[in-house]
């Protein structure tokens, strides 16, 4: 019966005699101090104990509200569903699906895959102009939808290309239509090196035309004209132009224009002014014919007479002479009498008239004064003077009977008269008078006789029908009617000339000048030449009035020639001016002609024309020009181009003949015979002293030399006497041959040492002097005689009795001769053509049979059999077949320009033996000619010889040259254009996204590690490989695959000397300033035959072959290759670095260790950055293992106000942190403070708990502003790194920029990494936090009986939970080394203990894959074992442990349970709480409430305390333990001590060993006899333990053995108040039965007790006196 029945029983039986209803027995109780007080302590009692439940929940509640804004916080820090949009992304975008990977070509694809999925171009036609990747239209680039048109949005320079072509070329070499058909041009981005790639232009490196432009013509002018080229380097390429036969010039459209506006005008006014200068010249000569003497029209006459009756006589001889020739007879025609009588004939004619018009003569007195003598018209009155013939067709004065004679009528008169028909110089008086026939001996005066002489002239002059003054003025009047259409055709032919040469120096601007073709002569842009031209003359013309009079006049109207002459004058008075007839360019024109070069003054006379125009300004029409020599035309460009490396034998110096060396002895020569003297001894001189090695020297030895003009431009000097001056002469090795005219017959006596034949006239010197005399004379005969054979040329005729005459047989033959050798000539051009013919028809043959596919036809199909289905495959392997297929073309291509090589060598060669022959022949056949006497001289057959060897040599070097290509490579003309006006294009860089949105930072890095190849440890199967691996390759490997034939990046016209080593320049690879130098092959190895000079060890292999990659360490990176693909390469850019890295062979199966790939993204949208980083571990196995890394950060922290609000959070966490610093300090002080000792602090694991807790949040705190304000405020990452030198580059790509950003770059991945590492381990503590912070909660949850059923759960079953674990963790390790023993082999789940481990964890959660894929697909013997091992486990692990441990858990908390149920629920206890807590808060709604604070403080005062003061807390005893025995006793750490007391006491009285061993005194304690503890030194006894060793030992056995006594585990908190006031009464009831029987057993011992009890005083006596006093000696 409880306590309250027992007080309602007591009520019933004791009624209340006032009916108050109060227990009368209770209320008397009240009054009992006693008893009040008892009631004020439970009162209190169960006030604190609420006091201090509510300050539990209090804790709890704030503590969970401080995790739950804890893990706001770092769930605001990380954002992960923010982080997983990217992350999500990036891994399918990414991440390869595969974790293993068969082999390099995979890896690869992969990286191939992903470059190409994330470099794309900006798309037109979206609306957003990506500048400067999206660009205006130009050309066939740009995009006009989104930016334009180029020459809208900018200022561009139109251009003109003019490109001049003459693929003419010697007979006898390739043929002229193969050189036009394989040229071709385009207009490019320029190359920098001419190699190594362009720099930007908008589109990159394709050319502005999409294919090369080809020719269609073998010789002419190609014009274009571009007016949308965009500003930057460019370069008008040329390809396949072998003989340099393709010239041109890039010039500014505008300036042309302008240049041929202003040379339209030059011309036009020189034009004008050269028409007038000729009007002027015309009309002066009309004055100039009017205003000629009677005497000097005669002597005009008479010279006319001379030059016709001479050449009658030549022809006459000549016709006499050839019929004579013809009929083998002497010429009968008498030359010399012929010309004896034509000079005494001219002789009389003359005398006649100077004696008939001398000044003052009587005969020009006496005639003159007639007046019809001097008529302008015709003569009215008719002349009646003799009528004899003077000067008749016959010719001979004399017989006409007149003379002139000296002093004919007194000798000492002496002057000379003329007398016809009169006195002869024998018998004057005998004369024949005509007018009397047949009358003989008629004598006539002289004065009658020399009447008529003057008579005779003056009629011939005046009235003969070629000379008199009628004819004469006629002359006049019709020049004067044709003056304006004379001067016309003078100034149109010297203009069609300058024209003409203009076209040929300067074809563009000729083309210019003719382009306009206006008629408006006020539009002076667009007028054309003829038009500019006919308006300056008319316009002149139509101011002057007198230029109309005079060109219209006629003779009737101005009869006499005074008035023409006045007309004349009047309008030359207007015209002959300097300023309307200077020319302003030389008038003849001279060639070649110039613009440059005017005529003084004549500049200012064109401006005073156009006075608008800058006529002559200076105009840069030229941008680039080259290749001259084919405007030109002058002479073959194959003859002088590049003769270093194509015919050296060729390139001459400058000497004099006096300062010669030869080479050979270095001494002055070479000495030669000199066939100039005839010396019988043979005389010698140095070889260019000779006129014949002279010219030998000169026609084909070239001098040329670079130099810079007046106005510092580059020109070319060529020619000795313009290089060195006067009197030196090219020299040569070919000219330097002193065998050149052995073959040279000199006639005369021959040499006994060469065999020459010296020169020599008959059998001495030659005109009577002996050989001596002319030897002593020192005559040259070759200057004089070749002098007049150049002069005369071969139809020279040598004159005079002893001259050899060449007769025109002798030239018949020669003739014939060179008939026949031409006729031969042309045989042999046309068994060339045959050749060229066959040879074609082979190259065609072999052309088709390596364009012939049908073998690959039937592979293709055999592939397409075998892979049919396969799709992704069969892309692939087309892909790969179209690449082969370019380099097969490329090959093919590289193959046809060698064979080509080759048949122009051979050619040279056939052309060579053919060009022997002809000279043996020509030789023969000149020998031949000489014999016959078909020469005139001998000087000139020497000379004929001498230039046949000079013409054979020369010829052989044309012959040489002609089939020598001047270069094999592409030509790059560059030019730049800039219009500074525009502004300049942004800096930006090309975007690359992964995804729709993340946008790549610098690039893809793609890192390679290798490994080293060496002999095996074992050499047991080295006949099968004796390869192994052993540590890091960072030798360079690879190959450029540009150099590489058979790959589609070949580049045939890379493949040379020149080009390799300008790319793979080892003299740029070193620098002395970083001690970096080029290594070469010293020759000390003799297997090594490569790495000579220049092909240093750093850049080239063995076989002089440049290396693809090279090793460059890069900060968090073992020792590698990067390959670093860059943002700013194009598509078409990045697939050609794939290329590279895929033919360069970077990624092999043989040596790659590792190959890593990193990318980093910027995620604008979020705000986030992502590192990939994927890892390719090519294994021994044989396979490639992949992993990957993939993490998202934020390290924007702080900019948005949201930020800001999670900072002032994170401050407020910081206090709170701080708060629970302090809070656990003061805790660890109270323990100090309650117990005097730290240690109890730590006696609690929950503590350690709090202490893990708090540190982890001070640590993570600090990581996190760490990061915030430090890690992630100072990372600034650049979009992009400069480390290339030039991303478009054609060869050598991964050549690197000097200095380069490569570090830089690589610290930048770096920390990026390293951002993710730390940020990773912040969210890693955290998340350990948590889990602490977890427990904390559990801590703080234990007060409650029901909130803590999981920590009690726990506890009650510690013990058996351990026991099971280490059961379990022995059968599940075994189970998991027997699977990785027996089947990791073979399956990838237990390949290794812990993919084993893995396995059957996840066996256990129910995944059984490993089962499905390795198990069920065994046989044999693997199959039964595999079912063994898999039931066996499931059945004992899964089915047999996993339920004891429930079973384990679910009794303990069972009973945790059954324990909890009684208890007060949580909402049972808090709404009491909640509801003083409401009601204390607002009293002055509740007045009637009174709050616990006050009832706690009244019962405090009451109870006699001082409420003022704080609660003292009451330390909790240790729970005390007690020691069971017999089954339900149990003793306390007090009895403990008292048995522990007695036994010592008892046995130290009985035995004679005493030693105590449950102590730890110095020296012993070891408790064997040995050691033994208790004795003396002696051999006595030693003295009892202590007190305080004896407490000791207690201590420690009630530690290890000691239990919790009954009840002990109970919570206060458990059971009612009832129930354990009725528990107390049973325990009491037992108590009192259990006294009853041990009273009785006290009586029967009392008697016992009272024998021993004085022994037992003795016996305490004499020990107290042992403990309190020691033994002596001790």
């Amino acid at each position: 019966m409880s306590l309250f029945k027992k007080a309602e029983a007591h009520a019933a039986a004791k009624p209340d005699p006032k009916g108050t209803g109060y227990d009368l027995d209770i209320e008397a109780d009240g009054d009992d101090p006693a008893t009040a007080a008892t009631v004020v302590n439970a009162l209190y009692a169960k006030y604190k104990k609420n006091h201090e439940r509510r300050k539990d929940y209090a804790s709890l509640f704030s503590f969970l509200i401080f995790v739950g804004f804890y893990m706001s916080i770092l769930f605001l820090q990380r954002s992960a569903n923010e982080a997983y949009e990217l992350t999500s992304t990036l891994k399918n975008n990414l991440i390869p699906e595969d974790t293993t990977m068969k082999g390099s070509a995979e890896v690869r694809d992969w990286i191939a895959s992903v470059v190409t999925t994330t470099w794309q171009d900006a798309r037109c036609g979206d609306g957003r102009c990506e500048a400067p990747f999206e660009y205006p239209e130009y050309g066939r680039f740009g995009c006009k939808a989104d930016c334009n048109l180029l020459k809208t949005e900018s200022q561009i320079t139109p251009i003109q290309i003019d490109v001049y072509f003459n693929f003419s070329h010697p007979k006898g070499s390739v043929s002229p239509i193969d050189l036009m058909q394989d040229a071709s041009w385009n207009l490019c981005p320029m190359e920098v090196d001419e190699l190594i790639g362009p720099k930007k232009i908008f589109h990159g490196s394709d050319c502005y035309y999409e294919t090369d432009q080809r020719f269609e013509q073998q010789v002419g002018h190609v014009v274009r004209e571009i007016d949308d080229v965009p500003d930057g380097d460019w370069s008008v390429v040329v390809k396949k132009d072998i003989f340099l036969k393709v010239a041109g010039a890039v010039r500014p459209r505008f300036n042309v224009t302008v240049e041929a506006k202003n040379k339209r005008l030059l011309l036009a006014a020189h034009y004008g002014q050269i028409r007038r200068k000729y009007e002027v010249t015309t009309y002066q000569a009309i004055k100039t014919h009017l205003g000629k003497t009677n005497l000097t029209l005669a002597h005009e006459q008479l010279q006319l007479y001379l030059d016709i009756t001479n050449n009658s006589l030549v022809e006459a001889n000549a016709t006499a002479a050839t019929t004579a020739a013809t009929a083998n007879t002497t010429n009968p025609y008498d030359w010399d009498g012929n010309q004896t009588a034509l000079v005494a004939d001219m002789l009389l004619r003359r005398t006649m008239v100077n004696v008939s018009m001398a000044a003052g003569s009587l005969c020009a007195s006496s005639f003159t004064g007639e007046q019809y003598l001097n008529v302008t018209d015709y003569a009215v009155v008719p002349i009646t003077l003799y009528n004899a013939t003077l000067f008749s067709s016959d010719g001979d004065l004399q017989t006409n009977g007149c003379s002139c004679v000296q002093g004919a009528e007194l000798n000492s008169d002496p002057e000379t008269y003329c007398y016809c028909y009169g006195p002869l110089a024998v018998n004057p008086d005998a004369v024949v008078d005509p007018n009397r026939v047949g009358v003989e001996n008629v004598t006539v005066s002289f004065t009658v006789a020399k009447q008529r002489a003057c008579s005779e002239v003056w009629r011939w002059l005046l009235l003969d029908t070629s000379t008199s003054w009628n004819q004469h003025l006629s002359l006049a009047w019709t020049a004067n009617i044709a003056a304006q259409a004379t001067a016309q055709s003078v100034a149109d032919t010297e203009f069609t000339s300058v024209l003409t040469w203009l076209s040929q120096l300067s074809p563009v601007t000729f083309f210019e000048i003719n382009q306009m073709k206006g008629t408006d002569v006020t539009r002076l842009d667009e007028a054309s030449l003829t038009t500019l031209k006919n308006d300056n003359v008319v316009s002149e013309r139509a101011l002057d009035g007198n230029a109309t009079v005079v060109a219209n006049a006629i003779r009737t109207s101005y009869p006499y020639h005074e008035q023409l002459i006045a007309l004349i004058d009047a309008r030359l008075a207007v015209v002959n001016t300097p300023t309307l007839t200077t020319p302003l360019y030389a008038s003849p024109p001279e060639f070649p002609f110039n613009f440059t070069y005017m005529v003084p003054t004549s500049l200012d006379i064109a401006n005073a024309l156009y006075p608008d125009d800058d006529l002559h300004a200076e105009v840069d029409v030229d941008i680039v020009e080259w290749n001259p020599a084919v405007l030109a035309r002058q002479q073959y460009a194959f003859m002088t181009c590049n003769l270093l490396e194509r015919a050296e034998q060729y390139v001459g110096t400058c000497v004099k003949p006096e300062d010669a060396v030869d080479p050979a002895t270095n001494q002055p020569g070479p000495m030669v015979e000199d066939p100039e003297y005839a010396n019988v001894d043979g005389r010698t001189s140095i070889y260019l002293t000779q006129t014949r090695f002279q010219k030998l020297c000169e026609g084909i030895c070239v001098c040329e030399v670079d130099a810079l003009d007046a106005d510092g431009g580059d020109v070319v000097k060529k020619g000795c006497a313009t290089i060195a001056g006067p009197g030196h002469f090219c020299t040569c090795e070919v000219c330097r041959v002193t065998a050149q005219f052995d073959n040279v017959e000199y006639p005369g006596n021959a040499t006994a040492v060469a065999k020459r034949r010296l020169l020599g006239f008959g059998g001495g010197g030659g005109d009577g002097m002996s050989r001596a005399e002319f030897a002593a004379r020192g005559d040259r005969w070759s200057l004089p005689h070749r002098r007049l054979l150049l002069e005369n040329g071969p139809q020279r005729r040598r004159q005079g009795r002893n001259g050899r005459k060449l007769l025109q047989t002798d030239l018949d033959t020669i003739l014939t001769a060179v008939q026949a050798l031409a006729v031969k000539q042309s045989n042999i051009d046309t068994n060339v053509a045959a050749v060229q013919q066959a040879q074609a028809i082979a190259n065609q043959d072999a052309n088709d049979h390596h364009s012939d596919t049908a073998l690959e036809t039937i592979i293709k199909a055999g592939f397409d059999d075998l892979k049919k289905g396969t799709d992704s495959l069969s892309a692939s392997l087309e892909e790969i077949l179209a690449k082969q297929q370019q380099a097969l073309a490329a090959a093919q291509e590289s193959l046809a320009i060698q064979e080509r090589t080759n048949a122009l060598a051979e050619s040279a060669e056939r052309s060579i033996a053919r060009l022997e022959t002809a000279v043996q022949k020509q030789r023969e056949s000149i020998q031949n000619a000489y014999k016959t006497g078909a020469f005139a001289d001998v000087a000139q057959y020497v000379a004929i010889q001498e230039d046949a060897v000079i013409t054979r040599e020369r010829k052989a070097k044309e012959n040489l040259l002609m089939n020598s290509p001047c270069q094999m490579k592409v030509l790059y003309y560059s030019f730049s254009l800039d219009n500074f006006n525009n502004t300049v294009p942004p800096v930006a860089y090309r975007e690359r996204f992964v995804g729709l949105n993340n946008r790549v930072l610098a690039g893809m890095l793609i890192y390679v590690e290798r490994k080293n190849l060496m002999k095996c440890t074992s050499s047991r199967f080295d006949d099968i490989d004796a390869t192994c691996s052993g540590g890091r390759d960072i030798a360079s490997y690879g190959v450029d695959p540009v150099f590489k034939l058979g790959t589609p990046l070949y580049v045939a016209d890379y493949d040379n000397f020149e080009t390799l080593t300008k790319v793979y320049n080892c003299s740029e690879f070193s620098n002395a300033d970083v001690g970096i130098s080029a290594t070469y092959n010293d020759g000390a190895d003799a297997s090594v035959t490569g790495n000579h000079a220049p092909y240093c060890q750093e850049l080239y292999n063995a076989r002089d072959i440049p290396y693809g990659f090279r090793h460059k360490a890069l900060p968090g990176y073992a020792a590698g290759f990067p390959f670093f693909f860059d943002i700013n390469l194009s598509a078409e850019e990045a697939q050609r670095w794939i290329d590279v890295m895929n033919y360069g062979l970077m990624i092999d199966d043989v040596k790659t260790q590792k190959v890593t790939a990193q990318l980093i993204v910027y995620n604008a949208e979020l705000g986030y950055f992502g590192n990939v980083m994927v890892f390719f571990e090519f294994s021994d196995g044989g396979k490639v293992r992949v992993t990957h890394s993939l993490n998202t950060i934020k390290v924007e922290l702080y900019d948005t106000q949201a930020d800001m609000s999670r900072l002032a959070m994170e401050i407020i966490l910081v206090l709170g942190v701080a708060w629970s610093v302090y809070e656990e300090l003061m805790d660890v002080v109270d323990t100090k403070k309650r117990t005097g000792t730290y240690g109890a602090y730590f006696s609690s694991v929950w503590n350690y708990v709090d202490v893990a807790s708090i540190t982890l949040h001070v640590v993570t705190l600090i990581m996190w502003f760490s990061y915030g304000f430090g890690l992630a405020a100072n990372f600034a990452p650049d979009i992009h790194y400069d480390i290339y030198k030039n991303l478009e580059a054609s060869a050598f790509v991964t050549n690197l920029k000097v200095p380069n950003q490569m570090v830089e770059m690589g610290a930048m991945f770096l920390e990026m990494k390293s951002l993710v590492e730390y940020l990773q381990l912040y969210m890693t503590f955290s998340g350990i936090n948590i889990m602490l912070l977890l427990g904390r909660i559990l801590k703080l949850m234990d007060f409650q009986p029901r909130l803590g059923v999981i920590t009690h759960t726990l506890a009650l079953a510690t013990a058996d939970l351990t026991h099971f674990f280490v059961i379990f963790a022995m059968i599940f390790m075994g189970y998991a080394f027997i699977g990785h023993v027996i089947f990791g082999y073979s399956s990838s789940h237990f390949a290794d203990i812990t993919a084993s481990v893995n396995s059957l964890f996840q066996n256990l959660l129910g995944d059984i894959t490993y089962f499905m894929e390795d198990f069920k697909t065994a046989n044999g013997l693997n199959f039964v074992v595999a079912m063994i091992y898999f039931y066996t486990f499931n059945i004992f692990v899964f089915m047999i442990l996993f339920n004891f441990l429930l079973a384990i858990i679910c009794d303990a908390f069972g009973e945790v349970k059954a324990n909890a149920s009684e208890s007060v629920s949580v909402s049972t206890e808090l709404g009491p709480m909640l509801n003083d807590s409401w009601r204390s808060t607002f009293r002055s709604f509740y007045r009637n409430h009174v709050p616990e604070s006050r009832v706690r403080r009244q019962l405090k005062i009451w109870r006699g305390e001082n409420p003022d003061e704080s609660d003292e807390e009451v330390f909790d005893e240790p729970d005390l333990k007690v020691l069971k025995y017999d089954d339900t006793k149990e003793l306390d750490m007090a009895g403990l001590k008292r048995v522990l007391r007695r036994c010592v006491v008892e046995t130290y009285q009985r035995s004679a060993e005493s030693n105590f061993l449950l102590s730890n005194r110095t020296g012993g304690g070891g408790g064997g006899p040995s050691n033994p503890f208790f004795k003396k030194k002696n051999g006595n006894k030693d003295a009892l333990a202590t007190a305080s060793e004896i407490e000791q030992a207690a201590e420690m056995l009630m530690k290890q053995m000691g239990v919790p006594p009954e009840g002990a585990a109970e919570d206060d908190d458990g059971p009612s108040e009832l129930e354990q006031l009725q528990g107390s009464l049973e325990k009491l009831l037992k108590a009192q039965q259990r006294l009853v029987e041990g009273q009785v057993k006290v009586i029967e011992g009392q008697a016992k007790m009272a024998d021993r009890q004085e022994r037992l005083s003795d016996l305490e006596k004499r020990i107290l006196g042992v403990l309190e006093k020691p033994p002596s000696g001790r």
